[in-house]
């Protein structure tokens, strides 16, 4: 067997990241979708394959070597094959995250910080661009920039792994995908912020919808909250966004909604009234028009899951 331990330790505790070859899929293991009602503390292990944890819903406190971390929602962390984990204080209950075991391909490193920010400085040249690379990056521990696309495709992956497949490497490439996404949202976080939003008062109306996304808002109601007029705002939204302000509204529920459909059994009215429709009709038509499919039909795609239960 590979002898992780050795080439996992280098690098500096703390910034590291990990580099590995995606000319070949990674080999899916297991994965699975973690929940506590109580306080839970998790338990002291040394695993010899890889796995990512990613937080959904209260903190997952622990440990990893002298480093310690609070997997929040949207925190992603990822646990080295040959080092030690453990729980160093309980959960405050109505814990719940994601987890993916997984083996990389070829000879899998642990790097630095400087030698990540020399990657992202050669990113940006002809020479780098034009470049077969066919390496990724992934930090230990990060906040991703758009936890529902990656509920999605995770609830996917457990569809996939609790399905009857012929063909496993439907799995392996799956689970693939899913980490060049986390990979692509690490490095892409900050600069899409800033190149996407240059102006402040869109990045925040962006952050206040993400989080109240599931109240019944409308232009004008947030042309209020912010002190604006309605068509100005709009029309700055637009510039910036590329889409009108009320379509950036149904887009965020609608994201939220997929994820409720592919990771809850709420019924639709039930998610409907969750993100702030109130009208089953309404949000079904909605969803057929954005989606090219009913909530029902979504549903049924994703339905498989692995849940561990505490």
């Amino acid at each position: 067997m590979f002898n992780f331990s050795r080439v996992m330790r280098r690098g500096d505790i703390g910034l590291r990241y990990l580099k590995t070859e995606i000319r070949q899929p990674f080999e899916f293991l297991s994965a699975g979708q973690f929940n506590a009602l109580q306080p839970w503390t998790h338990a002291r292990r040394e695993i010899d394959s890889f796995e990512i944890i990613i937080g959904a819903k209260g903190t997952l406190h622990i440990q990893q070597q002298e480093e310690r971390y609070a997997v929040e929602p949207g925190s992603v962390l990822l646990l080295l094959p040959g080092e030690t984990h453990f729980g160093y204080q309980p959960s405050s209950g109505g814990l719940m995250f994601y987890w993916l075991h997984f083996l990389c391909p070829g000879i899998p490193r642990i790097c630095g910080e400087d030698d990540w920010e020399k990657v992202k400085r050669l990113s940006h040249t002809n020479e780098y661009l034009s470049a077969k690379n066919d390496s990724v990056y992934l930090p230990v521990f990060f906040r991703c920039g758009n936890l529902d696309r990656i509920e999605i495709l995770f609830n996917q992956l457990q569809h996939l792994a609790n399905s009857k497949l012929r063909h496993r490497y439907a799995l392996h490439y799956l689970a693939t995908s899913l980490f060049l996404e986390l990979a692509e949202q690490a490095e892409s976080g900050d600069e899409e912020r800033s190149t996407l939003m240059p102006d402040p008062l869109v990045a925040d109306i962006v952050e206040w919808i993400r989080v109240h996304a599931a109240e019944p808002l409308t232009v004008s109601s947030i042309a209020d909250q912010y002190g604006y007029n309605r068509d100005y705002l709009s029309r700055l939204f637009k510039k910036t966004m590329g889409m009108n302000l009320q379509e950036y509204i149904l887009v965020q529920k609608l994201s939220k909604a997929k994820s409720l459909l592919s990771g809850s059994n709420r019924t639709v009215k039930q998610i409907a009234l969750e993100v702030g429709i109130p009208d089953e009709k309404y949000f079904i038509r909605l969803f057929r028009k954005y989606e090219h499919l009913t909530p029902t039909g979504y549903r049924n795609a994703y339905y498989r899951k692995h849940m561990n239960i505490n």
